[in-house]
């Protein structure tokens, strides 16, 4: 296991993400994407059994961390372009100083991850070859409504990270992947996966999503799998899509 200490090129400040090796060579590289609360090491205990499994390296940005007001750097998390910059440009690093497979990049992250994942899609859509995002917040300004309803925590989060809505309509659009539907399609292979009743990111999100993606492109490579769940990752579901050589394990019957 190793740290890497990266300067940002957004605003030179030194950010970390932890990367673990493959033991063969030339193997995929699963970049991992932690969740709306927790930091860097979020998902070590969840992948590192599948990676050590599956022989591939594993990438852990931290992207300026939680997205809660105790975290320093909260008004850069909550995926800020500062946030997304951090993914790409470690994941660029490692391409280019580690021995990984660059034909099989996969970008993976679940919840407040997954809307990471879908914003650092958007961003770089050359350089994922598969991305999977796990019931994602998709819209904030709707879960703000969905939140201030229900009176929860996270409230407390958005306001600390983003400000009031009303004063910082640009931050609240900018930071949902619901408003990067044009180039989210350009995605080499996404899937999306939605819970029917997950009670954190309203299936009613996924629904508002997938219309949109229907609306501006009928042929494009991004999946929806809504699942008759909540809000959890199924991490069996995850591996097997990404070690499935088959896009998306389709099969043309036409043949």
């Amino acid at each position: 296991m190793e740290l890497l200490k990266l300067k940002s090129k957004l605003d030179q400040t030194i950010q970390e993400s932890i990367f673990i090796s493959a033991s063969g060579n030339n193997r995929p590289l699963l970049v991992a994407l932690h969740t709306w609360s927790f930091d860097k090491e979020n998902q070590l205990q969840f992948l590192l059994p599948y990676v050590e499994r599956e022989d591939y390296n594993l990438l852990l940005p931290n992207f300026r961390g939680p997205n809660k007001r105790f975290n320093k750097e909260h008004k850069k998390a909550c995926g800020s372009p500062f946030a997304i910059s951090d993914i790409i440009e470690a994941t660029e690093f490692v391409l280019k100083n580690k021995n990984v497979d660059n034909s099989n990049i996969f970008l993976f992250g679940g919840s407040g991850g997954g809307q990471a994942a879908l914003l650092a899609q958007a961003r770089a859509p050359e350089l994922w070859t598969k991305t999977i995002a796990y019931v994602p917040v998709l819209d904030l300004k709707m879960w703000l409504g969905e939140n201030v309803e229900k009176n929860t925590d996270f409230v407390d989060d958005m306001l600390a990270c983003l400000g009031d809505y009303i004063d910082n309509k640009t931050e609240y659009y900018v930071r949902s992947p619901m408003n990067h539907v044009e180039e989210i399609v350009k995605a080499r292979n996404l899937k999306i996966y939605i819970g029917k009743h997950d009670e954190i990111v309203s299936v009613e999100q996924g629904i508002e999503f997938f219309k949109r993606i229907n609306d501006y492109s009928t042929n494009c490579n991004v999946y929806f799998d809504f699942f008759d769940g909540g809000h959890y990752v199924n991490y069996d579901q995850v591996i097997r899509y990404f070690n499935d050589t088959e896009q998306n394990g389709m099969i043309d019957l036409t043949k």
